[in-house]
C-alpha cells in the first residue's frame, strides 16, 4: 500500500535546513539557518518562513563560541536590521536547492555583503 505524497512525513532538519537558497533569477541568498513556525492554541505548529542569515547561529551555539559569533555580528551589522527571513509562500520548491519564487530580499545578505565590501574588495585585481 502506497502512501499519498501529502501523507508522508516532511523532515524539516533533511529537506529544509542547511540548504542553498536561490531566488528566482538564480542568485545565491545563502543557506536556511533557522525556520520559524507559527503556533496556535489547539492545532499542530504551521511552519511559516525561513532564517537565511548566519545572525541566527548565535543562538544555537552553546558557550563562549555562540557569545563570540554574536559579538562580531553586531559589529559587523547595523544594529536595527533583523535577521533576514524569507516567508514560506515564496519557496517555490525544496530540492536539494531550495528555489524561490520571488526576488531575493534587499539586504538579505549584510554579514556578506560587508565581507565583499571591507575585505575581498581589498584584495589587488579583485574588482576584475
Amino acid at each position: 500500500m502506497s502512501r499519498d505524497k501529502s501523507e508522508r512525513p516532511f523532515r524539516i532538519g533533511f529537506a529544509v535546513l542547511d540548504r542553498q537558497v536561490v531566488d528566482r533569477h538564480g542568485e545565491n541568498l545563502g543557506k536556511v539557518d533557522d525556520v520559524v513556525f507559527t503556533w496556535r492554541t489547539g492545532e499542530a505548529p504551521i511552519m511559516s518562513a525561513l532564517v537565511v542569515d548566519a545572525a541566527s547561529l548565535g543562538g544555537r551555539l552553546a558557550g563562549r563560541l555562540g557569545r563570540s559569533w554574536e559579538a562580531v555580528l553586531q559589529r559587523l551589522r547595523p544594529l536595527d536590521h533583523a535577521p533576514a527571513t524569507v516567508p514560506l509562500a515564496d519557496v517555490e520548491e525544496f530540492t536539494p536547492t531550495t528555489e524561490l519564487s520571488t526576488e531575493a530580499p534587499p539586504g538579505g545578505r549584510p554579514v556578506e555583503d560587508w565581507i565583499a565590501r571591507n575585505v575581498i574588495a581589498r584584495i589587488p585585481g579583485a574588482t576584475r
